[in-house]
């Protein structure tokens, strides 16, 4: 370094401050024998020049650090932020948590209400649980039912109801985990023609019991709708996919997408939970093929 570099670096301000400590430090010290005042000067000048460098490293790697923690915690000011210093929740795959939207639909338009257990008078985190238990029903039948059923929603007041919209329609879909200790384990399929009472498939669940699939005409018998029925430890469960009479389509779900939706683990993890911690109340069954 240049001895003008090394002169402008030590008038600095900082430098300066140092300097006139260190000086009355050292001012009162005795030189020691056969140096030179030159040589102390040009000693202590080194020891201030490597004094200056750490601690500008020091200051270089605080300001990265606080930089980097700033970072990953965020300001709260930009887009996505989940608040000042803090970072959206997520899933515990690291994925932002879905929520599925509620509706509410007319009267005259929806299928009967379906009770449950915190329908009336439960208590909060009754209702919290039995909520939460509908979110992740809604990511399952998202994930796992054909793209033509379109955005799942979930119906107010209607713990087994939910919503497929799409650009072809709107599908009401049914999925009822509902406690019947007596229901008979086995389902079978209907007597009769199959071009009248539509089709029925058995499929047979991980616990050798027997669950039905059927693709059934509604209405005027133009458009059909799709559904499963099977009993589960002590509860009749009943998923069904109805047509869009208002644009004349058929459920967009076939008897083999319903039967792999059945069988597929994540709803089955979903029925035993709702089985062994009940959302709805016993009473009249919506499992429509008990009594086949």
């Amino acid at each position: 370094m240049k001895e003008d570099d090394v002169q402008e670096q030590e008038d600095a301000p900082g430098v300066l401050f140092v300097r006139e400590a260190m000086g009355r430090v050292a001012g009162e010290l005795v030189p020691p024998p056969g140096m030179t005042l030159r040589a102390v000067r040009e000693g202590r000048r080194r020891r201030l020049r490597s004094r200056l460098a750490i601690g500008g490293a020091v200051l270089g790697t605080a300001v990265l650090a606080s930089f980097g923690l700033t970072a990953v915690l965020g300001t709260g000011t930009g887009p996505g932020s989940g608040g000042a210093g803090t970072v959206p929740l997520a899933a515990g795959d690291g994925t932002p948590a879905r929520v599925f939207p509620t509706v509410r639909l007319s009267p005259t338009a929806s299928p009967p209400p379906t009770a449950s257990p915190s329908a009336s008078g439960g208590t909060n985190g009754e209702r919290v649980r039995v909520e939460a238990f509908r979110q992740r029903t809604a990511a399952v039948l998202q994930d796992l039912l054909p793209p033509g059923v379109g955005g799942i929603n979930l119906i107010d007041d209607q713990v087994s109801g939910y919503l497929g919209k799409s650009p072809q329609g709107s599908y009401f879909i049914r999925f009822s985990v509902r406690p019947a200790p007596n229901g008979p384990r086995e389902r079978t399929c209907p007597a009769g023609a199959p071009g009248k009472l539509g089709t029925c498939t058995l499929v047979e669940l991980p616990d050798g019991a027997s669950a039905s699939v059927q693709v059934v005409p509604e209405g005027d018998g133009t458009v059909t709708l799709t559904r499963a029925s099977f009993h589960f430890g002590g509860s009749d469960v009943s998923v069904s996919v109805s047509p869009d009479d208002s644009t004349g389509g058929s459920a967009p779900v076939t008897a083999d997408q319903m039967a792999g939706f059945v069988l597929a683990p994540r709803v089955l993890d979903l029925v035993q939970e709702a089985d062994l911690h009940p959302v709805e109340s016993p009473g009249v069954s919506y499992d429509e093929g008990a009594n086949q």
